[in-house]
C-alpha cells in the first residue's frame, strides 16, 4: 500500500457509535463480543511486539499511544515512527 494511502480507523469509538445507534439495538451483545476479542488480539499483539503488527494495531487504534483523544498527532506520528524505523532495522537472516 502507498504511504498516501494510509487508512485509519477508531475502532473503539466505531464500535460505541454503532451501539448507540438506535437502530442497530440488536446488535449491541455482538459488538460487545467483538470489542472483547480486538482487546485481546491487541493485548497479544503487544506481547508480540512485531514491529509491522505494532502499525496495523496503531492504525485500528487499539493500541493507547494511538488514540487521538490521550495524544497529540505529533506523539502519535513518532509512535509510528518509531515503528517504520525498527521495520527497517530488521535484519533477514
Amino acid at each position: 500500500m502507498s504511504r498516501s494511502m494510509r487508512w485509519k480507523v477508531h475502532t473503539p469509538a466505531m464500535l460505541q457509535e454503532i451501539a448507540r445507534n438506535p437502530s442497530c439495538e440488536i446488535l449491541t451483545r455482538p459488538l460487545n463480543i467483538f470489542a472483547r476479542l480486538l482487546a485481546q488480539v491487541a493485548e497479544r499483539a503487544a506481547e508480540l511486539d512485531d514491529p509491522k503488527l505494532n502499525i496495523l494495531m496503531m492504525r485500528l487504534t487499539l493500541y493507547e499511544q494511538a488514540d487521538p483523544e490521550k495524544f497529540t498527532f505529533d506523539q502519535i506520528k513518532a509512535a509510528y515512527a518509531a515503528e517504520e524505523r525498527r521495520i527497517g532495522d530488521v535484519k533477514i537472516t
